[in-house]
């Protein structure tokens, strides 16, 4: 499998999903911020709208959405529990924490890098920034009342829902959110980043 990313972004989460799978995949690093780039043509021509992530799998089908990523690298890997049974309550319960983190906590928290495209002028961006804040914490809270007294968000194991969810909230420190209010999304942030899996992709990506 191949899979197309760009460094930090949400493809950062099927980065991780297929480290901890243990499949054998290529991953290639994508820098829009490069027009001399190589791949940037082949991104736009494999992908209409020009994101990522892109995977390629084995047999050269393509898939462009990160739940549909997951789902599919785990489903791949059911040996490695990165997704939990089939037609089992734990794995809608699962889809229900993966469809959180890209509906509600990804644009929340996303939402704050690209303030100019709501508006153009400072006072209406302060506006829209100020709205946008007490979105990502709201979820932000959510989030942590989530965690209360487990490692992961279905508990003990780690879920293509946690490489999803430690994306999207790392992306607080570049937007200067402080975690100190949320305890237990500050220890999951650490815990997770201490796998090895994880360890491995941030040094890959430049993260670390």
């Amino acid at each position: 499998m191949k899979l197309y990313y760009s460094a930090g972004s949400c493809s950062m989460s099927c980065h991780i999903t297929l480290e901890e799978s243990g499949l054998k995949y290529e991953a290639i690093g994508i820098d829009f911020d490069n027009a001399n780039d190589p791949n940037l043509a082949l991104v736009e021509k494999m992908n209409a709208l020009g994101t990522l992530p892109i995977l390629i799998t084995d047999d050269g089908k393509q898939l462009d959405q990160n739940l549909a990523i997951h789902t599919y690298v785990a489903d791949k890997a059911a040996g490695k529990n990165l997704l939990p049974a089939q037609g089992s309550f734990e794995r809608a319960q699962a889809m229900n924490y993966l469809t959180f983190v890209a509906t509600d906590l990804h644009k929340g928290v996303g939402a704050l890098f690209g303030l100019a495209a709501y508006a153009s002028e400072p006072k209406a961006q302060e506006l829209v920034k100020k709205n946008q804040l007490a979105k990502a914490n709201e979820y932000l809270k959510y989030l942590d009342t989530q965690l209360a007294g487990k490692d992961y968000l279905m508990g003990s194991t780690f879920t293509v829902a946690d490489a999803y969810a430690f994306t999207v909230t790392g992306w607080t420190k570049w937007l200067e959110i402080p975690l100190t209010p949320y305890k237990n999304v500050e220890a999951y942030m650490g815990r997770v980043a201490s796998r090895p899996a994880v360890a491995k992709v941030l040094k890959e990506e430049g993260l670390v």
